[in-house]
């Protein structure tokens, strides 16, 4: 038998199933915001949802920052050909990072307060009808970003970009973890920004614009599920790259208010271009990030891998999921079983 496949019973017809070897990466600490609980799900909790879907899978909790990343890797190297993410959207990424380039399936049971990657997926936040979007087995490939910043380099799923948004997301992620003094600087940041001179590169392309922040969208949300490129899809191979270049500071900020929480909101200041390679540099050294997360300052390349990543993927009602292109049914071949 291939490695990291096991023999399953099937109750309807009883016969034998090749099923894949699953692992469950699970956050413990995912669902807190500021210091608070906003989702509590343990290992008991992720043991019993697993038996009630009939998910047979080995179950790994992360004890550290990177750690789901590491345990991710290791999952890939043992054969197993499903990993699933139990965690917000910051677990879901660094698992992803193991996964990018492989066949291993990625799914995810959402804990976090936001939940992005499930929204884009059409996931429910419901955990029950999560574990039922695993067991329907429909599959994706979606593709993935990758940037290069002066302080580290990044694999991302939803979005990047350069300048005052990058500076927001360093001040809330700190807020996030209970550090309120930030607040103080965070509005001096904001009363003292300007809009700033891009000079960007879009598949080699020159074009120079100034600007409030740049945006290169994989899929349509961002942070606070921001609906930052509402037609950007998962799997369309291209970027969508977001400039806002006519925005004053509380412009933007009422346009960000607008879009909250996945609300679309057309707004005809902000260009649209679509590109697969992007270098981003400015008259001055700007804040740079991927997924919320700090990269540096400029210069900064993104740079789309196209269909990286497969994923299990839902049909939400309440948020149909980012794609170009319906998933694929992906059911198990059923085969003889030996004595």
């Amino acid at each position: 038998m291939p490695k990291g496949l096991v023999l399953a019973w099937s109750g309807q017809g009883g016969d034998w199933f090749v099923a894949m070897k699953t692992c469950l990466i699970l956050n413990p600490k995912a669902g807190q915001k500021a210091g608070v609980t906003t989702n509590s799900f343990d290992l008991d909790d992720a043991r019993d949802l697993l038996q009630r879907h009939g998910i047979e899978a080995e179950i790994f909790c992360t004890e550290r920052a990177d750690h789901a990343t590491e345990l991710a890797k290791q999952a890939v190297a043992d054969g197993y050909e499903r990993v699933l993410a139990a965690g917000g959207d910051g677990t879901v990424a660094e698992i992803a990072e193991s996964l990018v380039g492989t066949r291993v399936t990625l799914g995810v049971l959402p804990l976090g307060s936001v939940m992005n990657v499930a929204r884009m997926l059409g996931v429910p936040r419901d955990l029950e009808g999560a574990a039922a979007v695993i067991t329907a087995d429909r599959v994706a490939r979606i593709d993935v970003g990758q940037v290069k910043g002066t302080a580290r380099e990044s694999f991302f799923l939803e979005a990047g970009g350069v300048g005052i948004d990058a500076g927001l997301f360093a001040y809330f992620n700190q807020m996030d973890r209970g550090n309120w003094r930030t607040i103080r600087p965070l509005l001096t940041f904001l009363w003292r920004y300007r809009p700033r001179r891009f000079y960007l590169r879009l598949d080699g392309k020159p074009l120079t614009t100034r600007a409030m922040m740049i945006t290169i969208a994989n899929g349509p949300y961002l942070g606070a599920a921001l609906t930052l490129a509402p037609d950007a899809k998962l799997d369309d191979q291209m970027f969508d790259v977001r400039i806002f270049n006519r925005f004053s500071k509380f412009e933007l900020i009422r346009h960000f208010l607008s879009i909250t929480a996945g609300r679309r909101s057309y707004d005809p200041k902000i260009m649209t271009r679509r590109a697969r390679v992007i270098d981003v540099r400015a008259s001055r050294p700007l804040m740079a990030h991927a997924d919320s997360q700090p990269l540096g300052t400029t210069p900064v390349r993104f740079e789309l891998i196209p269909s990286a990543l497969s994923v299990y993927v839902g049909v939400d009602a309440a948020c149909a999921p980012a794609l170009s292109r319906p998933p694929a049914a992906m059911g198990a071949e059923p085969v003889t079983a030996t004595s």
